[in-house]
């Protein structure tokens, strides 16, 4: 028979994790982070297979994907509107939104003269992210690692002259990724 430990079962913190304390640190939008007030960390999701028996019953079990959601960040935009036109010239770059010289020029391939893509160029395309979870006192506790996001859409920004008080602009970004990692250390 087992027998219950009641002072190792016992949690060794008793604080509420705070919705507040976070920073983002994203490598290419550095303009971004200061105005950072919103983000998602997303969910995770594991992909299930149906195990059919002669009963009527089925069951399941674990399958052979797992898929992350995106990273969601809302930032207030700043009055030059830099963070603004660093997501948005990033996004133009990848596309290429103007023209194919956008591309070139994030990937460097201007340079190679037969304009394939080396792995340093594919370097230039993303950029890795941390969301860094602080503890109640402020101190990082958790970090959250987001490798080669990218991103897939810069939200509205809404201006209005019939406001009755001022509301700063906000906008969204949502990036995509190929993993993201969590670690107690920087």
């Amino acid at each position: 028979m087992a027998t219950a430990n009641w002072q190792s079962d016992q949690p060794t913190n008793l604080n509420y994790l705070s919705p507040v304390n976070f920073d983002l640190l994203i490598k290419k939008l550095p303009k971004t982070r200061y105005f950072c007030v919103g983000a998602t960390l997303p969910g995770i999701n594991a992909s299930e297979a149906i195990h059919s028996t002669t009963l009527a019953i089925q069951s399941y079990l674990p399958g052979d994907r797992i898929t992350f959601d995106p990273l969601v960040v809302r930032f207030v935009v700043d009055e030059d509107m830099k963070n603004y036109q660093e997501i948005y010239n990033w996004i133009m770059q990848l596309g290429p939104g103007m023209d194919t010289d956008d591309f070139q020029t994030l990937t460097n391939t201007k340079g190679n003269p037969k304009g394939w893509l080396s792995d340093s160029d594919y370097e230039e395309m993303y950029s890795d992210a941390t969301l860094v979870i602080n503890t109640s006192s402020n101190n990082p506790n958790l970090f959250f690692r987001f490798e080669d996001c990218f991103p897939t859409s810069l939200g509205a920004v809404e201006l209005a002259t019939d406001a009755s008080e001022v509301e700063y602009v906000v906008a969204d970004l949502t990036l995509r990724y190929t993993l993201f990692k969590v670690s107690t250390k920087s």
